[in-house]
């Protein structure tokens, strides 16, 4: 974990160069470090992937009208309660997240796959770089983003976190985009060996980005939940 962090795109290099005996596999660190978000959303109460149904009708400016319409439609044919429905539909979709949260690794592997087209790698080597991207996020979430939260929290002497993370959602979010922008553009340069103000042009898009591919994960998380009632 600790080159991960230290070492963007170190891992990477070394899974793609055959030395592996000493690394976990990528698959395994994902998975390690998904535990441990969601064990740091269980305390901190944090939404970012599990996107409760409140979030979606109230705090989307992607697709309002189509999930308010679905919900409705879901009320009618149920014939129970807002307040239920709400209720089942939140405890899916914490389950769901959990498996459609690896939905992020292939989509960002298609990214690199064409953003680094010509430097004719196989597709399974863009996974390996996906995951070990998305390992590295998903520490920013379980850990960065609740130190500084809990920072925030000292300082201001809010009552809890989750006041903090909402009152300071703006600010947190261009953090991660710009930590994820300074990450991937190391990483890129170190597993692509392109130049540097591409690594870089690239970096700054997939970060800029970011949100927007999340509520492409929040869109499916809706729409699979919803059908899964």
């Amino acid at each position: 974990m600790w080159y991960l962090i230290s070492k963007p795109g170190f891992l990477s290099e070394e899974q793609l160069r055959g030395r592996r005996i000493r690394y976990a596999k990528p698959l395994s660190l994902f998975i390690s470090i998904n535990v441990v978000y969601y064990l740091s959303i269980a305390v901190f109460g944090a939404n970012t992937f599990t996107t409760p149904l409140s979030v979606q009708l109230h705090q989307n400016n992607y697709y309002p009208n189509f999930a308010s319409k679905q919900v409705e439609s879901r009320l009618q044919v149920s014939k129970i309660s807002y307040t239920s429905f709400e209720t089942k539909y939140n405890e899916k979709a914490s389950v769901l997240s959990k498996t459609l949260i690896f939905l992020f690794i292939p989509i960002y592997a298609l990214i690199f796959y064409g953003m680094f087209f010509t430097r004719r790698r196989y597709f399974v080597e863009h996974l390996v770089v996906a995951t070990h991207l998305w390992s590295f996020i998903l520490l920013l979430l379980a850990v960065a983003v609740p130190a500084i939260a809990a920072t925030f929290m000292w300082w201001s002497n809010a009552p809890h976190l989750a006041a903090v993370l909402a009152a300071n959602d703006n600010a947190i979010s261009v953090f991660l985009q710009i930590t994820i922008a300074v990450y991937l553009a190391l990483m890129l340069r170190r597993v692509y060996a392109a130049s540097y103000w591409y690594c870089v042009t690239v970096a700054a898009l997939i970060a800029l980005s970011f949100f927007h591919i999340v509520w492409l994960y929040r869109f499916l998380l809706f729409v699979i939940t919803l059908h899964s009632l």
